[in-house]
């Protein structure tokens, strides 16, 4: 067992000389950042080539109460969904996997990450987003960074931790999608790994920079959002931020709920996925006809309302829209992010409520409202306050939209926070049944099967053997307890010498097998373990096959309590390296 328990560890946090850990550092932090930087370009500018074949003037128009839409959406949405159906028959996928699967990849101490399935699910994403399905960008170029992070984890021999290279890659994928390399690096820290370090910092850090260094020098300096606003007077908004920050929580609720129900709605449906897809696509696809700004990423539209360039009743439709089709998309086949919907939500929900103000002839500066909305929806989403409030100062280099933001955000987030969880992707994980809240020592703890750790130091004998060898065997062994094997291996109890010496007459030593004593399977966990144990008096404690009822092993208090105390070391030395 300790042999096992070791080789974990050294896994984990492996002694590597400073000059050569610094080197590496270095050297995975720049080319995880420069290769992010020019995947997340690639992937945005795919985007933006196909919104614009699919805005273009190369599809066929119908003219309905004298105006005239394009079929565009319902054309590439079931050109896409095809595309998706084809990649996971092809490719064998499940499930396309997203940000959840790398906060719980982070919060591991093994390769946890699927390289496969990360790398096709950043092109099932591209092709729904598309191809007018309406998911974000952001989610899946987090993961896709996570999974590059991984994939050259091994490139280190184990030098820095897996969580490290996640973190590298997620933070790089949101420094070069929004030119905000600070956001990057708190980002990685508050959604992903949630500590910090010295030894995580400065490789993400780099990762971070390197990203949006790259991002500027080869493809330009790029505002994503486009602000036109002035920083309004801090007094006199700060109770409208406050009040604001709880309206922009419910809807932030109201969107996380919808995607939370939508997958079960349609698992009811009993409509096999490959089909379900196509009932999103023209549901979507005859919405866009009307309303093509709910589709897609929406950076355009984002912008208008920012800028409060549409009307109270359209915002309110695009609102309710656009919270209609996302989760329509992303519970039906589409795939894709939530964060790039939850800041259209969040601007339009902004956008909303400083037009009902100024119709009530509001007094107070409603400029800063729809920022507001946005990073407040934004930030309750996926967890992340501080680096929400980041994002809006690095985008408009206005430290007094930023503070006002935090404060709208700190509202939100405590609304979504008491009624929902930490973020969307927390809730996803409890879904499976990992709750990332508990920390990596209780995930590690669950993660490890007692099998692993079974002692084969045991004494055991057939039914029909004499009490009296059986005495004399286990007094030479110096142990208390012996456990009954049949001819087939099959498991038939424990025996103790105490019960051997105070029947004299038994002429069997089965005769004095134990019915009540507490058994364990080799698949428990170790926190199932301990557990089941917390009430055992006696020596050894058997572990079983659940399959065929073999003995494989068995496993003391003392082994348990070890093995407890080894795997919180392993994560004390993660999270302080």
């Amino acid at each position: 067992m300790d042999k096992q328990i070791k080789s974990s560890e050294n896994t984990i946090s492996k002694k590597v000389n400073p000059l050569k850990l610094v080197v590496l550092v270095l050297f995975f932090g720049i080319f995880i950042g420069t290769a992010v930087a020019f995947a997340t370009n690639i992937f945005v500018l795919s985007i933006i080539y196909l919104t614009s074949l699919r805005q273009g003037s190369i599809f066929p128009q119908i003219t309905l109460f004298g105006d005239t839409y394009s079929i565009a959406p319902i054309v590439t949405l079931l050109i896409a969904a095809i595309t998706i159906n084809l990649i996971k028959k092809y490719f064998s996928i499940k499930r396309f996997h997203g940000p959840a699967d790398s906060i719980y990849g982070a919060h591991r101490t093994d390769n946890e990450i699927d390289i496969k399935t990360g790398y096709l699910s950043t092109l099932a994403a591209l092709i729904s987003a598309g191809g007018g399905a309406s998911v974000g960008q952001y989610g899946p170029l987090v993961h896709f960074g996570s999974t590059l992070g991984t994939s050259m984890r091994l490139l280190s021999k184990n030098a820095l931790s897996t969580d490290i290279f996640i973190g590298c890659g997620a933070a790089a994928a949101i420094s070069a999608g929004f030119n905000a390399p600070l956001a990057g690096l708190i980002f990685a820290h508050e959604a992903l790994l949630r500590h910090f370090s010295i030894k995580a910092v400065t490789p993400i850090a780099i990762a971070s920079f390197t990203a949006a260094a790259v991002s500027e020098r080869f493809f330009g300096s790029k505002q994503v959002i486009k602000i036109s606003l002035e920083s309004p007077d801090l007094v006199q908004f700060l109770p409208l931020a406050i009040l604001g920050g709880i309206f922009f929580g419910v809807i932030a609720l109201v969107y996380m709920q919808a995607l939370t129900v939508a997958p079960k709605l349609a698992n009811r449906t009993n409509i096999h996925p490959s089909r379900l897809i196509f009932v999103a696509a023209i549901i979507c696809g005859l919405i866009g006809i009307i309303y093509p700004e709910v589709l897609g990423i929406g950076s355009d539209s984002i912008n208008s309302m920012l800028n409060y360039e549409f009307s109270l009743f359209f915002l309110l439709k695009l609102l309710l829209l656009k919270l209609l089709v996302t989760a329509l998309c992303l519970s039906c086949g589409f795939f894709g992010g939530v964060f790039s919907p939850a800041l259209f939500i969040g601007a339009a929900a902004g956008a909303l409520l400083a037009e009902a103000l100024n119709i009530l002839n509001f007094s107070n500066d409603i400029s800063a409202l729809a920022i507001c909305g946005m990073a407040s929806v934004g930030a309750s989403v996926i967890g992340t306050p501080i680096a929400g409030a980041i994002i809006v100062m690095e985008l408009s280099a206005n430290y007094d939209l930023g503070l006002l933001s935090v404060v709208s955000i700190a509202s939100a987030t405590l609304i979504t926070y008491l009624f929902f969880g930490q973020s969307l992707f927390d809730r996803q994980l409890l879904g499976r049944g990992i709750d990332i809240s508990l920390g990596r020592s209780h995930l590690k703890l669950m993660d490890e099967s007692v099998g692993s750790i079974a002692s084969q130091e045991f004494l055991q004998f057939y039914p029909d053997s004499s009490p009296t060898n059986v005495i004399k065997k286990m007094l030479e062994e110096e142990v208390t307890e012996a456990y009954i094997i049949d001819k087939n291996k099959q498991y038939r109890g424990k025996i103790r010498i105490i019960d051997l010496l105070s029947n004299s007459n038994s002429k069997t030593c089965f005769e004095n097998v134990q019915n009540d004593e507490i058994k364990l399977q080799k698949t428990y966990s170790i926190l199932q373990s301990i557990e089941i144990c917390k009430t055992f008096i006696g020596e050894s404690i058997p572990i079983i096959n659940p399959k065929n009822n073999e003995l494989v092993g068995i496993i003391s208090e003392a082994d348990l309590f070890l093995a407890y105390l080894n795997l919180n070391k392993q994560i004390r030395d993660l999270e302080s390296g």
